[in-house]
Parts: C-alpha cells; sequence; structure tokens
C-alpha cells in the first residue's frame, strides 16, 4: 500500500517543538480515517500528535499556566484538582502556546503594515 504521507514528508513538515509538553517532534506510523497508512508528526513523550510551536511560545505559555496568570481553557481549570497534573499543563500549554503563536504573527503582519 502507498503511504499517504511517507516518512521523510512527516519529517520535512516538522517545525518546533511539542506544543503540550515541549518534547521533540517526530514521524510516526499509523493510519488515516480510511484505514490507509500514512506517518503524522507526534510526540512520543506524551503520546500525542501534534502541530508543533516554536520553544518560544512553548516556553513562554507554560510559564503563565504555571504562575496561573492566564488559561484557554476554563473548563479544566474549574475541575484540575479532579485531573492529572501533567495532562492539565499539557492540555493548558498546548492551547495557550498556539494563542501566543498567533499574537505573534498579527503583530508582525500588524508591524509591516504600520511601516
Amino acid at each position: 500500500m502507498k503511504y499517504q504521507q511517507t516518512f521523510d514528508e512527516c519529517l520535512n513538515r516538522i517545525n518546533g517543538v511539542c506544543e503540550g509538553c515541549g518534547g521533540k517532534l517526530e514521524p510516526i506510523e499509523t493510519v488515516d480515517n480510511s484505514d490507509n497508512p500514512t506517518f503524522w508528526q507526534g510526540c512520543k513523550k506524551c503520546s500525542s500528535f501534534r502541530s508543533g510551536v516554536k520553544i518560544k511560545y512553548w516556553k513562554v505559555a507554560r510559564e503563565l499556566i504555571e504562575k496561573d496568570i492566564i488559561y484557554p481553557y476554563h473548563h479544566l481549570r474549574v475541575d484540575r484538582e479532579k485531573l492529572d497534573k501533567e495532562y492539565y499543563l499539557s492540555a493548558q500549554t498546548a492551547g495557550l502556546a498556539h494563542i501566543i503563536s498567533q499574537i505573534d504573527s498579527m503583530l508582525n503582519a500588524a508591524g509591516e503594515v504600520g511601516k
């Protein structure tokens, strides 16, 4: 069977670190929704398929979460004592890292427009 995405194609798409735990992303062999073999980028440390973020976004997001300054998923915060600590940190950090990435992109675009 032909792979929907080859190992090398997946490897070339990896950019950054796992947005949940900050770990290394790598191609993971799996199947897609049609049961075709493929490779998706993921993190073996936290057992998640991830898209990846720059390390600086992950670091800022994790610090904001750990200092209890901001959290993107309010429903998780309500029951966080019932949740596994690593799951809580990973989920909140992943969500916030993407928000920070989008804000940075928008700020960069605004800076270009204002010149």
